[in-house]
């Protein structure tokens, strides 16, 4: 752990009148000071644009989400102070241990994603052709990466002798191509579905959600943390980017993560086609796609014919693990449709 000399950040700090016993380096972007009132974290980032994330935070204080870790001002009422090429800005140092079991922690988080969202959502009126361009270019996008795949497929199996990468690759296409006209429907559907309902949900998303993304006070209450993601976007992003980061690992039936998008939905509940674009977006092997590119475009990729095959099963691994939570999401779906439908026959039947 490096320790910096005070000049470094002096200028800084000053802003804030503070006097720093010393000071700790976390991250690249993240100093820890300890100081006479007590211990803070000072952020750095480096383009001035990334800086509406402040923006968007205080608009979710003013509509009542106050789990966000605060912001100090300075002495004149800033709330960044810039220097060194850089905009640093000053917050609470609070620890990283939930207070319960990981489990408790995870439902923690996803309570507060889905209040965040329900807070800040905003429903709006779709201009059509916007919604269409939006369909066409990402069913062109997934339709030409298939394409691709296709073609590399022929070029393997036409070698008299195949490469380990392009061995492995022939065992997963196939499933590729499943999750490819899954992901494919499910867009399908939202499409059809959206023109229905005219309108769609528009929430400030985080961005970057993850277990380690949420912090503690001294009363053991929880904030989220890494805000500078924030932005205003589908609701189901944040938990498609959860989900690719959670997933990304040995193959398992998670259903700890279709417990947390239950748990999501206690407070932030999906419509059909929220849930048919969510489904759309994270069965796509994108990640397989992009370990097939890396290794084809050599030039541009460090790794060794074994990193690549590894990086390889991984994203198969991850494909798979998507593709159980993906299927019970869908079949949750699917039993409360079931569950509708006959309550509205014994209705009129009771008529």
């Amino acid at each position: 752990m490096a320790v910096i000399t005070k000049i470094d950040y002096g200028p800084i700090l000053q802003r804030y009148n503070l006097t720093v016993n010393y000071i700790e380096e976390k991250s690249r972007n993240v100093v820890k000071i300890y100081t006479q009132k007590g211990v803070f974290a000072l952020k750095s980032i480096e383009n001035v644009q990334d800086l509406s994330f402040i923006h968007h935070i205080g608009e979710a204080y003013n509509k009542g989400f106050t789990r966000f870790i605060p912001f100090y001002k300075t002495m004149d009422g800033e709330f960044v102070v810039n220097q060194h090429n850089k905009y640093y800005y000053l917050m609470p140092w609070l620890k990283n241990e939930p207070p319960d079991e990981r489990s408790s922690a995870y439902q923690q988080l996803f309570k507060m994603l889905g209040r965040f969202h329900t807070v800040t959502s905003e429903e709006l009126t779709y201009n059509e052709e916007d919604v269409t361009q939006h369909y066409k270019a990402v069913k062109e996008k997934w339709e030409k990466r298939m394409e691709y795949l296709e073609g590399y497929i022929d070029r393997c199996e036409n070698k008299l002798y195949m490469s380990p990468f392009e061995l492995q690759f022939t065992t997963y296409f196939n499933e590729m191509m499943q999750a490819s006209q899954f992901a494919k429907a499910r867009l399908e559907e939202w499409y059809g579905q959206i023109k229905g309902v005219k309108k769609f949900r528009t929430s400030l998303t985080h961005g970057k959600v993850s277990i380690n993304h949420l912090l503690y006070d001294d009363q053991d209450r929880a904030y989220f943390t890494s805000l500078e993601k924030v932005r205003k976007a589908s609701p189901v992003n944040d938990i498609v980017s959860f989900f690719y980061r959670t997933l990304r690992t040995y193959p398992i039936q998670s259903e700890e993560c279709v417990g947390y998008y239950n748990e999501y939905n206690e407070h932030h509940p999906l419509a059909e086609e929220e849930v048919q674009l969510l489904l759309s977006y994270l069965t796509f092997p994108e990640p397989m796609y992009r370990a097939v590119i890396n290794y084809v475009d050599a030039k541009n990729s460090k790794m060794s014919e074994q990193q690549s095959v590894a990086n390889l099963v991984r994203t198969y691994w991850l494909n798979k693990n998507i593709e159980f939570v993906a299927s019970q999401i869908l079949m949750q779906e699917q039993q409360k449709k079931d569950q509708k439908l006959a309550e509205e026959l014994e209705e009129e039947t009771l008529e």
